[in-house]
């Protein structure tokens, strides 16, 4: 029985000990961590900004679509007339409404692709924020 106590005293000593050890972080130690958690958070901003330049180049893209698909519209818009024949004058109106439908669509597209952008670029904000902050924290940890 005594034995028993003895061991069981001994392992809650190792165990008590093993848990303060643990928990004191040392100053090396919490720079270490945050340069961790500042390369994460760079590797986060990297990928946003990757993402952001592919949104963007779709952007361009989408913005030149919806200025020529405009103009084709407005182009057959101006030159739409009444004319004698009905069933002609009805085939352009299909054929302008057509036109006006793509244009409405190229340019809500463009829209979208103008708010992610936006979104994109508030997130990049943020995570540069969070950068700053934990540089600030190595930079401020003071040996206990």
């Amino acid at each position: 029985m005594k034995i028993k106590l003895i061991a069981f005293s001994a392992l809650y000593a190792a165990a008590t000990l093993v848990q303060s050890c643990s928990s004191n972080t040392t100053p090396e130690m919490q720079k270490y961590e945050a340069r961790q958690s500042i390369l994460e958070v760079n590797t986060r901003i990297n990928e946003l900004k990757m993402e952001y330049e592919k949104e963007r180049v779709k952007n361009e893209n989408l913005r030149k679509e919806a200025r020529e698909l405009s103009e084709k519209a407005e182009t057959k818009t101006d030159r739409f007339s009444v004319g004698k024949d009905a069933e002609s004058v009805a085939d352009r109106a299909a054929s302008t409404r057509k036109s006006l439908k793509k244009a409405e669509k190229a340019v809500n597209e463009l829209l979208k692709s103008d708010r992610k952008l936006e979104k994109l670029q508030q997130k990049i904000t943020k995570e540069q924020g969070k950068a700053a902050g934990l540089e600030r924290q190595i930079e401020y940890v003071k040996p206990q």
